[in-house]
């Protein structure tokens, strides 16, 4: 089979090319990206019995992504990404083709868990696979698979944008017919929230805040609702946009961002924080919130989670933030804060029946009262216009756009 595919290539020297201009490129060509086109492919036969053909139904465009694109993203993880590759890892799809041994219907819906495990790769389960955390695989660089740590980053597995990709059986999650596409979409952002959430779920008691209004935050506020509704929950976002879906979602209290102030404001009015002056910059807060979740992923959001976090309260990062220059860790151990990294989703212990968080959460949302989470998807392109979704993608403020997709339906 052959088709069309976004696809990027990499290298040391554009790397570094990337880390000085990426972030500038798109301004200067409207949104062209020279290291990024529609390319001809040939999608390869199932590598096994236990493999699938999938059709993408709509595909999302990811903040890993664009990080990527623009050079923002850093170097430490790149011995376990391979290129050049076909991106796309938000992906619901339909079944072209199903091995003997996959398990799965042609034509099924299904949402897909991009991570590559120890099993695609021909390999013994590492204690990773083995524990049901993929995500956390030693041997991402090894096997039968280029490097990759998830479809889309690895070279041999072209991603979701394009118009025909392989998975293995076990990446696929059968979509209920009660969501929709859009829904469906959303999923795989929305699991790491659910992931987070549930990681790090608020005591009795606890008041909870979520700093960003992306895809991440917004689904990790859903996730609180949906896990903890009695908890109050507040957020702080930068945009009109995120502000209405996130008080569509169940916010307790929206904050909207101006200057970098918003969560401090937050913990003051809501935390019952009080400031203290310093000698230079920024007051210092006594109180705030005991479980804080940094969903923005960037140096001043995460400045401002260290300050709002009360004493020995819980900050769970969940934004990707990478690297951070001048970042002050003095009240991470000042405040003896409990602070964990949390990385996509996997089956959750703490759930009866250890279910995927991806099968958890969307059980959860075809639920009866659930919230509605199809908004989120603001904008759809068809891959042929990859520019103009990338130039809305990079500017989601000034387009009011939450979650940019590529639509791969008839039209």
């Amino acid at each position: 089979m052959r088709g069309l595919g976004l696809r990027v290539g990499s290298s040391a020297l554009n790397y570094r090319a990337l880390r000085a201009f990426g972030t500038r490129v798109p301004r200067w060509t409207g949104g062209r990206l020279p290291w990024l086109g529609l390319f001809d492919y040939t999608l390869r036969e199932l590598p096994g019995a236990d493999w699938v053909r999938l059709r993408p139904l709509l595909s999302g465009i990811c903040g890993s992504d664009l990080s990527l694109l623009t050079g923002r993203s850093t170097a430490i993880l790149s011995p376990f990404n391979s290129f050049p590759a076909i991106l796309g890892h938000e992906v619901v799809a339909r079944v072209e083709e199903a091995g003997a041994a996959s398990g799965v219907q042609i034509g099924q819906r299904v949402v897909l868990d991009p991570i590559i495990s120890c099993t695609m790769r021909g390999l013994d389960p590492c204690s990773g696979c083995l524990e049901g955390t993929a995500a956390l695989c030693r041997h991402a660089a090894e096997g039968a698979l280029a490097p990759g740590m998830l479809i889309g980053f690895c070279r041999d597995l072209p991603g979701g944008w394009s118009e025909g990709m392989l998975a293995h059986a076990s990446q696929l999650h059968p979509v209920p017919d009660q969501l929709s596409d859009e829904a469906a979409v959303l999923v795989e952002p929305l699991a790491c929230g659910l992931h987070a959430a549930l990681a790090q779920p608020p005591a009795k008691e606890d008041r909870a805040l979520v700093i960003g209004g992306g895809a991440i935050g917004l689904g990790t506020l859903a996730a609180l609702r949906m896990i903890a509704p009695d908890t109050e929950t507040t957020i702080v976002v930068r945009h009109p946009l995120q502000a209405e879906l996130a008080r569509s979602l169940g916010a307790h209290n929206v904050f909207t961002d101006h200057g970098g102030t918003g969560a401090l404001r937050a913990a003051v009015e809501i935390g019952g924080a009080r400031e203290h002056p310093t000698l230079v910059g920024k007051a210092t807060l006594t109180g705030g919130f005991e479980v804080v979740y940094e969903c923005a992923g960037n140096a001043a959001s995460l400045e401002a989670a260290l300050r709002v976090t009360t004493p020995r309260g819980r900050l769970a990062m969940i934004g990707s933030v990478g690297e951070v220059d001048g970042l002050d860790l003095t009240l991470a151990w000042a405040r003896e804060l409990r602070i964990t990294g949390n990385y996509v989703y996997g089956r959750e212990t703490s759930v009866p029946g250890q279910p995927h968080t991806i099968d958890h959460l969307m059980a959860l949302l075809a639920a009866a009262g659930a919230p509605a989470v199809d908004g989120l998807v603001t904008h759809r392109f068809r891959l042929d216009d990859w520019r103009t979704a990338m130039r809305t993608a990079m500017a989601r403020g000034q387009r009011a756009a939450i979650k940019v997709v590529f639509d791969h339906r008839a039209a």
